[in-house]
């Protein structure tokens, strides 16, 4: 509950608006924001979705709840129906998706190349 309050204050000060202000534009009271970030009061969960709808945020974002991920390996992708990667709303094909791989490839390895240099003229 003490980092849901804490979460909540963030957001308030990231958008510079004060106790009163949030509660103002939130339709509640001012004395329910200052407990949500004491943590005096338990959130209800009315109010938590007002929170994240107003702060354009996921209620799981103020719950600190990470949401889980699927890891794509490009390289391995063999079924392009299982996946639809799109830029600019059209899909890529299999030649676009090798040449963007490839692009990343060179970039990252020319990056490691140039920290070495750096590395190796700061001696």
């Amino acid at each position: 509950m003490e980092r849901i309050g804490q979460k909540i204050k963030e957001l308030r000060e990231e958008h510079q608006l004060s106790v009163d202000e949030l509660a103002s534009n939130l339709g509640i009271a001012k004395s329910v924001v200052w407990g949500y970030e004491s943590a005096k009061k338990q959130v209800s969960v009315s109010h938590l979705q007002l929170i994240a709808d107003y702060f354009k945020v996921t209620v799981d974002y103020i719950l600190e709840r990470n949401q889980p991920t699927d890891q794509l390996d490009l390289i391995q992708l063999n079924d392009l129906n299982s996946v639809n990667l799109v830029v600019d709303d059209h899909p890529l094909s299999k030649e676009e998706i090798a040449d963007v791989t490839s692009y990343l490839q060179v970039k990252r390895r020319l990056k490691e190349e140039g920290m070495l240099q750096e590395k190796q003229a700061a001696k």
